[in-house]
């Protein structure tokens, strides 16, 4: 393939980062935010929760094909790092970093509200993400593992509650996110079993499942803060949608 083909730069990163998941991941914080909050307030400390959830999320995405890269040179070398249009060690320096960033965002929360429950489920969230991707994912508790990190991406939004120990909703709430995530993992799994056909369709269905994501949390925020707060969460499908036309989401 000549170099004129070759995607850009530009291109492997958001193919690297799956750009388009990560309105996902702050939709998730929304609901878990709207559920204790009832409303946007403090703005300050939602912006700066989402912000950590994004780092983290992406994160774990550059950090998913650090770790693979020996297995997608085999399996799937149009990825970034196996097609060489992104270092290996670029790629880990970014994805460490940005796990960082997603930490100090969290912890810097915590300081600001007098608050320890969003710097500890920041920190565990981290932690949950490299265990996910440094080898729980090639096991049979892979699924859980993914599970498990979306439970805390909500509880991260809901942190913000002084009495959070106390609710009952968000950890209900983000036990069935959890729930979900697993069933969706389970689907995913199997995207390389089959025919290559089959193998497509597949992606479509969990393309679409990751994109529901959005779509449930709006209705959950829809329930806790009305349809106002409802439709802005929804809005998030918008650049989710156009992003995965180009960048694929799985």
């Amino acid at each position: 393939m000549s170099s004129v083909a070759q995607p850009g730069w530009m291109l492997a990163w958001w193919q690297l980062l799956r750009a388009a998941n990560v309105f996902t991941a702050a939709s998730n914080v929304l609901a878990g935010f709207l559920i204790v909050q009832r409303s946007f307030e403090p703005a300050g400390a939602l912006a700066a929760l989402v912000a950590s959830s994004a780092c983290l999320y992406l994160a774990g995405m550059v950090l998913n094909d650090f770790f693979d890269a020996e297995i997608d040179a085999a399996e799937r070398p149009e990825r970034p790092i196996p097609s060489g249009r992104i270092p290996r060690g670029v790629a880990g320096l970014v994805g460490w970093s940005l796990l960082a960033i997603g930490v100090l965002l969290a912890l810097a929360i915590s300081y600001q509200q007098a608050n320890i429950a969003p710097g500890l489920i920041g920190v565990l969230l981290a932690i949950a993400v490299v265990q996910y991707d440094g080898g729980l994912k090639k096991t049979r508790f892979g699924p859980y593992a993914m599970g498990w990190c979306r439970v805390l991406n909500v509880l991260l939004g809901a942190s913000v509650a002084i009495d959070l120990s106390h609710r009952v909703v968000p950890f209900a709430y983000a036990v069935a996110i959890g729930a979900y995530t697993v069933g969706l993992t389970y689907v995913a799994r199997s995207e390389m079993v089959g025919n290559f056909a089959r193998s497509l369709h597949i992606r479509n269905v969990v393309t679409r499942l990751l994109q529901g994501f959005i779509v449930i949390d709006a209705i959950a925020a829809t329930l806790a803060a009305g349809w106002i707060a409802g439709l802005a969460v929804l809005c998030l499908l918008i650049p989710t949608l156009i992003i995965a036309r180009w960048a694929a989401m799985t």
